[in-house]
């Protein structure tokens, strides 16, 4: 039990260690002159990273050493997150955001797929993955809310946040060689693969497996330009970094009271196809409605329907991640890389697509994913119908 509740502690901090400075990024991009049309591209570059390197990283914790890779997985993103203060060219700013996604994606993916393989939690994986990811929605909303408060005393000099953030990974890093215990007595894999390989391997899903994981980065893609550009929206319209992290902590409360309240009392109740179809189409509508309306009253929306699009998203991950472990004829280190993979490979095409016409769209290229979600959840209904 106390191993699960130093995960729990872990997966936390890491979520803290990777949001601190993100309230701050758009202002801190402002500052520096990076022209807007480039903000998706530095906001891809990142899960680009995390796309190629997360089944890497996932096989090599199946095969090899799963605290090896969380600790180089810290350090390398501490690492880049202080280069991302320091630079202000453009094409080493896509360089470390690059290398920032590389090392992100070995942390989490490596816990979850600890729990999916470990025998000591066969009995409640499906409450301890949920948990995993609800800490680590709860640390990164607790980053928002810290970093969001810090950001308003260095208006013009954000980049000082993006040092105390690369401090605060390497501390964690070494932090965590002592305290965090993934340990595994039997390995799966029984050598290391390129990540292409690994890469290659998703093409080896069957049918089913492999629509799901397009479906996940289809709503990657929406999930992804609402996380990055309502903080850049709200920027825009003249809301404070502290505006942006308070807004952002409220929501990890909205995730805390769904994760331990409402996600147990749904898997226990229905499938978890079912729910994936529900907290899909409940992200559509409240998100729609979050925009439809009148945007001078945003924060009125914001902390009504935009927080009922939050808690379809909590109810939605922990089961996505659930239901991945139900494929038992794919190592739980490939169906983890896969999950991070799929979602990286439509955090990489948003963004991008985003850059170019969040300009001239506005809050109306919300109102675009929101259909988006909307379509997706039809395809998961067909899906789900396919798996009963």
């Amino acid at each position: 039990m106390r191993k699960v509740w130093i995960l729990f502690g872990f997966s936390m901090l890491v979520g803290l260690s990777m949001n601190l400075a993100h309230p701050v990024t758009p202002a801190h991009l402002r500052s520096i002159n990076v022209d807007s049309s480039l903000f998706g591209i530095i906001f891809a570059s990142m899960n680009l990273g995390q796309f190629i390197m997360a089944p890497f990283w996932g096989n090599y914790g199946d095969s090899r050493n799963r605290k090896a890779v969380l600790i180089i997985g810290l350090m390398g993103y501490g690492i880049s997150q202080a280069l991302f203060g320091l630079f202000v060219n453009i094409y080493l700013i896509i360089l470390v955001r690059f290398t920032a996604g590389v090392f992100a994606s070995a942390v989490i993916s490596n816990v979850l797929a600890h729990i999916s393989v470990n025998d000591d939690f066969k009995d409640s994986k499906s409450k301890i993955i949920s948990l995993i990811v609800a800490f680590n929605v709860i640390g990164s909303t607790l980053g928002y809310y810290i970093g969001g408060f810090i950001g308003d005393f260095f208006v013009g000099k954000e980049y000082v946040l993006m040092y105390i953030q690369g401090a605060f990974n390497i501390l964690l890093a070494i932090v965590s060689i002592k305290l965090v215990n993934v340990h595994e007595p039997v390995k799966i894999a029984s050598a290391r693969q390129s990540a292409f390989k690994q890469l290659a391997q998703l093409r080896k899903l069957s049918k089913p497996l492999f629509l799901l994981v397009i479906m996940m980065s289809i709503i990657s893609i929406a999930q992804t330009n609402f996380s990055k550009y309502v903080d850049l929206y709200m920027t825009d319209i003249g809301y404070k970094s502290s505006d942006i992290g308070s807004i952002v902590f409220v929501t990890g409360v909205v995730v805390l009271i769904v994760s331990f309240l409402v996600v147990p009392r749904l898997s226990s109740r229905f499938k978890d196809t079912h729910i994936l179809v529900f907290s899909v189409l409940v992200q559509a509508i409240f998100s729609f409605l979050t925009f439809a309306f009148d945007q001078s009253y945003f924060l009125i929306f914001a902390y009504s329907f935009y927080l009922i699009y939050i808690a379809g998203k909590a109810v939605y991950e922990p089961t996505v991640a659930y239901h991945l472990s139900t494929y038992k004829d794919v190592s739980p280190g490939i169906l983890m890389g896969a999950r991070t993979s799929s979602i990286a490979l439509g955090a990489i095409i948003g963004p991008v697509l985003a850059g170019f016409f969040y300009d001239d769209l506005g809050h109306y290229m919300f109102m675009i994913l929101s259909i988006l979600l909307l379509m997706s959840s039809v395809v998961l209904y067909f899906y789900q119908r396919r798996r009963t």
